[in-house]
């Protein structure tokens, strides 16, 4: 790939990125969608963790001589990874899992080796950030 069109991706990753939190403040009350019991917030975070592995290996086959990661390599967070996840997020047409994408932290949204314990993390700053929300019984 020519490096112009690289960087083309990466920048248009990055507006993505921006426009995303800039919406955000105007679309936080989709964290009512969120379910904050154990069970549907652990399947919540294992379908957007799906969607980070899938966008990454789309993004790898991309890659400049088609080099393949093998295992559990990072793959690099560029724009390719950021629009390809925030496309797969969109077209899943989730309210759920849209405002689970968007609560979580963008080091690890789009870390697809992140902890599958992670939602517990998330779980705990929402409550902490939106005191409307009550945490489920037993918690």
């Amino acid at each position: 790939m020519n490096i112009r069109i690289l960087a083309t991706i990466a920048g248009l990753g990055l507006c993505f990125l921006l426009a995303a939190g800039a919406g955000r403040a105007e679309t936080d009350t989709g964290v009512k969608t969120i379910p904050l019991d154990d069970k549907g917030l652990a399947k919540l975070d294992q379908k957007q963790l799906h969607l980070a592995r899938k966008a990454g290996t789309v993004c790898v086959h991309l890659s400049p001589g088609g080099t393949v990661m093998q295992g559990s390599a990072p793959v690099p967070l560029d724009g390719c990874n950021i629009s390809q996840l925030d496309h797969l997020v969109t077209e899943a047409n989730d309210p759920a899992l849209s405002a689970y994408h968007n609560a979580l932290r963008p080091r690890m949204r789009y870390d697809q080796n992140r902890s599958s314990m992670y939602w517990r993390t998330v779980r705990l700053q929402l409550l902490a950030n939106n005191p409307e929300l009550t945490a489920p019984a037993g918690k």
